[in-house]
């Protein structure tokens, strides 16, 4: 198989440069900007032509994004949607985050955003990044936000002052976690928000004071860049790959794809790692609000969209566990995904997971037609799983649903690791999916 390493640079920057959700979805912007998608509102009544192509953002950090085939609008059949998600777990900064510790130190009051491996985040170089929100002629707007690289960090005990850290240690988030920042000085300190408020200045040229910031939304972020690794140069290491690595993918395939039948909607949702529970996670109306929004644009009936809908099919995609290979007695027997081995097809007997029998199929035979290898992934039976969109997703709106993913090590951590081959081959499969 060959490697195409242009992309395999430019999914490197995307993941650099999408330190957040509100990161994330600025970067597809620009994309879908270059590619001569116009911007929608939901605060107004959609007018749509066949042949185009547009796209929504709800609250910063969700995005659709369809192309409408050239056809007549008799002709088309229903929906293509790819879905994945924006966020990542990390260290959310609470409001008034300053804290003195021991009359020397100046850290910062955070809390966990999702299930994260706590102590992997520790003596790495950290920043903070989100978006902050401003008034503008009587709105408010918001600006997606990014301090410089490495300005703070968690500190490990020294392994002098607790044995037993190898034969395991709870880490408690509010007193362990505590991103260091600075040194207290005489003069005092810079806050976040005023440093905040500095980095904005210079990102819009105009200068920014600490009480015109009416709000925001800060994470502790790791920094580290993404690399190529190992010998034969077959890994991906990077930070958040659960799941912008998808939302690479997914992008790069909804982009090159010519929709004939069917509108192709790309779906990335924010607040996966924390139940889906918001006005722009999976379990909101978003997705069925835009396609009820396509189907009055083009002006079609509700009974023709409830047609389109029976006829649609929705690959969620979210990353899978691959099998460890210090830990394989973790995996379940018979379903043991492994790096660079292809396409995880996901399955669960309580439904956590949308897969079917019928679904299942449909996905099987779209990797056939793309030559691209598919495994399966279980949890073993006696260990609780995650959850994932695809059965959120269809709460709302029903259709057909499978979930897959690029198979990953250390999902969680702040640091993951990959399979270079698995991100050709997701391109491959959402590009026929698309088609």
């Amino acid at each position: 198989m060959i490697i195409n390493m242009q992309e395999m640079q430019e999914m490197m920057q995307f993941i650099d440069n999408s330190l957040t959700s509100y990161h994330a979805v600025y970067e597809v912007e620009k994309q879908l900007k270059s590619h001569g998608f116009e911007k929608l509102s939901e605060k107004i009544i959609w007018k749509l032509e066949v042949g185009k192509s547009y796209y929504l953002i709800r609250n910063d950090s969700s995005l659709m994004a369809f192309r409408v085939p050239d056809c007549k609008i008799t002709e088309i059949k229903g929906f293509h949607i790819f879905a994945a998600h924006t966020d990542s777990p990390a260290f959310k900064v609470k409001e008034s985050p300053e804290m003195e510790r021991e009359g020397n130190y100046v850290v910062w009051n955070t809390e966990k955003y999702g299930g994260m491996i706590l102590s992997t985040w520790m003596d790495r170089p950290l920043t903070i990044a989100g978006r902050v929100c401003l008034a503008k002629e009587n709105e408010i707007v918001s600006y997606p936000v990014k301090l410089a690289d490495n300005i703070c960090m968690i500190p490990n005990l020294a392994i002098h002052m607790n044995r037993d850290v190898n034969s395991g240690v709870v880490l408690n988030p509010q007193i362990d976690m505590l991103p260091l920042y600075m040194m207290k000085k005489e003069e005092g300190y810079k806050t976040l928000k005023g440093m905040v408020a500095d980095a904005l200045s210079k990102d819009l040229g105009k200068q920014i004071q600490e009480e015109d910031i009416l709000g925001s939304d800060l994470f502790v972020e790791n920094c580290e860049k993404t690399v190529i690794a190992g010998v034969e140069q077959e890994f991906i290491m990077a930070p958040r790959y659960d799941d912008l690595g998808c939302v690479y993918g997914g992008l790069k395939a909804f982009l090159k794809a010519t929709p004939e039948n069917d509108i192709n909607v790309y779906a990335i949702f924010d607040n996966e790692e924390v139940g889906s529970l918001t006005r722009q996670g999976a379990d909101s109306t978003l997705l069925r609000d835009t396609l009820d929004n396509i189907a009055e644009g083009l002006g079609i009936s509700s009974a023709v969209l409830r047609t389109w809908i029976a006829g649609s099919f929705l690959l969620s995609a979210d990353n899978a566990h691959a099998c460890h290979p210090n830990q394989s007695g973790k995996a379940d027997p018979t379903n043991k995904p492994f790096l660079n081995k292809g396409i995880v097809l996901k399955y669960h007997g309580s439904q956590k997971y949308a897969t079917d029998a019928y679904s299942a199929a449909y996905v099987k035979l779209l990797c056939e037609k793309c030559e691209v290898p598919i495994q399966t992934y279980a949890n073993r039976s006696d260990i609780a799983g995650g959850s994932t969109l695809g059965n959120l997703a269809m709460a709302q709106v029903s259709m057909p649903a499978a979930d897959i993913g690029l198979p990953q090590l250390a999902m969680h951590s702040a640091y993951e690791t990959a399979g270079v081959k698995d991100m050709e081959y997701l391109i491959r499969l959402v590009d026929t999916f698309f088609k």
